[in-house]
């Protein structure tokens, strides 16, 4: 008897697996770190073999402590995916990875002067995919490759993302099967018809059989093989399920399907997510139009930040590495120890603003050369004022993306998921910057479970996504904007967005990242 469902979310820097009840209650968790190589400024490609292994090895861990938590593999009725999108990787026709096994992040930003080609579409671009020209999606990068390494391109068999790889390394050897979520962030969906648009697959000159089988998130597309479970302990022949991108798992997982509903994620990359009922164009052209992770046609809005909670990541890492030093002392995370400091500081953070654009801003400014900063900073600015600075400016950016939705979607409840639940300061920081009440969920790491979710529903253990998020999504908390802290977070982000609008209008960020490039 189905019992229980696994979700795996496969992220940036890391990949993350658990265990539910059909409650939603977790029952065991694994986890595996990796990382990703920089070649060169703007460079950022990740090792697709390492994180086939990693991807095992959590699979194998989650399914021992659930054996330990009493939890029969037998029981367990399927697995569901949640991978990060736009990655993409190039196979040969026996399946194996090419460029030396590497697959080219969404975060990569080589391909700018594809990007200003691509905008020599027009409003075409925009129209067909609903996403608005930049660096990010899959469609430049892989235009890149045809004019820098056009070996690679002829030779490969397939152009494929992290899903559909994953998804055959599982079991699922009838097809490479991407669902309508992944494939519309990759830059080639006509949005509107959940099919490749023949009009740009022209213009690009990629041929249809280089792209993988289209299909709707929830679908069983296998079965788990002999090889897979003998690396993870799951039972032969357990229905294997798309799930969908990240974040649009995340929006399962948060409970964000009808409209009026906004979800903001701060993983690595930060997102926010609006659900629609019907397919709405940003007249304004700052946020995308992307499919959601359905079994049938649905739609939402989407706006990416490139450097979210991977912002405090890297200042734990390198300004706050003493957090990290001593935790074996302290026994206290490091980011526990940065947001009590954080806390020390007020409002403004004493006057030291941050701006989060280590990989590039993505929404609303698409801008690959805008880079981050620290602004304000003088011999009274501390570790306290800086780390509340970081925190700060991730949700001021994340401002940014909420005010485009603002002018074509009533949004009427703002729910937050991933790293940033894990600090109740960053919570109380969103809500008085986007001075909206900012809702709590028992499961913050939505991407997990929207995927078990959507895993459930391919197995028929839900008969629809609705019951499966009424089963499994439960609300815990919401944080209400403090009236004294909105208008102070109001004049911080004006001052916020005429940084970026100074810099970026002075040709600053481009003159700077010539002596990075030349150094």
């Amino acid at each position: 008897m189905a019992r229980y469902l696994v979700g795996l979310d496969s992220g940036t820097t890391g990949i993350r697996s658990k265990i539910y009840d059909l409650e939603g209650n977790v029952m065991a968790q694994g986890y595996r770190e990796y990382g990703c190589v920089f070649y060169k400024p703007g460079w950022i490609e990740q090792d697709i073999n390492m994180m086939v292994d990693a991807m095992f090895d959590s699979l194998a861990e989650v399914v021992a402590k659930g054996r330990k938590a009493g939890v029969d593999p037998k029981e367990i009725a399927s697995i569901g995916l949640s991978t990060q999108r736009i990655l993409h990787m190039y196979v040969d026709r026996a399946g194996r990875v090419m460029r030396n096994g590497l697959g080219i992040s969404w975060q990569d930003s080589r391909c700018g002067e594809e990007a200003e080609w691509m905008r020599g579409f027009g409003d075409e671009y925009t129209q067909i995919t609903g996403l608005p020209v930049g660096t990010a999606w899959g469609s430049g990068k892989v235009k890149w490759v045809q004019n820098h390494e056009p070996e690679t391109y002829e030779r490969a068999a397939k152009i494929l993302t992290t899903q559909e790889y994953f998804l055959h390394q599982l079991g699922a050897k009838d097809g490479w099967f991407q669902d309508w979520s992944n494939a519309s962030y990759f830059g080639l969906l006509d949005v509107e018809k959940m099919e490749f648009s023949d009009v740009l697959l022209k213009r690009f000159g990629i041929g249809r059989d280089k792209l993988p089988d289209l299909v709707g998130s929830g679908w069983q597309v296998g079965t788990l093989d002999k090889y897979a479970s003998e690396r993870t302990g799951l039972p032969v022949d357990m229905p294997v399920c798309t799930g969908g991108g990240d974040q649009q798992c995340a929006g399962i997982g948060s409970g964000v399907i009808r409209e009026g509903l906004c979800e903001v994620t701060f993983g690595t990359s930060g997102v926010s997510l609006a659900a629609l009922n019907t397919p709405k164009h940003d007249p304004n052209k700052k946020v995308s139009l992307s499919a959601a992770a359905f079994p049938e046609k649905a739609w939402e809005s989407e706006g990416l930040q490139m450097a979210a909670a991977s912002s405090y990541r890297w200042f734990r890492d390198t300004i706050g590495q003493v957090c990290k030093m001593i935790e074996p002392i302290t026994r206290i995370s490091p980011y526990q120890l940065l947001d009590r400091h954080a806390e020390q500081a007020p409002v403004g953070s004493n006057g030291v603003l941050f701006q989060p654009y280590l990989a590039g801003s993505n929404c609303p400014n698409y801008d690959g050369t805008a880079r981050g900063a620290f602004l304000g900073l003088s011999f009274k600015s501390d570790v306290a004022s800086m780390a509340r600075a970081v925190l700060e400016g991730v949700a001021l950016e994340a401002r940014s993306v909420l005010e485009a939705f603002y002018s074509f979607i009533d949004i009427k409840e703002i729910i937050l998921s991933d790293g940033a639940t894990h600090s109740k300061l960053w919570c109380q920081i969103q809500a008085d910057v986007y001075n909206r009440p900012a809702t709590m969920l028992r499961e913050g790491e939505c991407t997990v479970l929207g995927a078990a979710i959507l895993g459930g529903v391919g197995a028929g253990v839900f008969g629809s996504v609705q019951e499966g998020v009424d089963r499994m999504v439960k609300k815990v908390s919401t944080y209400e904007p403090n009236p004294e802290n909105v208008p102070k977070y109001d004049e911080l982000y004006g001052l916020f967005q005429n940084a970026y609008g100074s810099l970026a209008g002075g040709g600053f960020y481009k003159k700077l990242n010539r002596f990075t490039e030349n150094g």
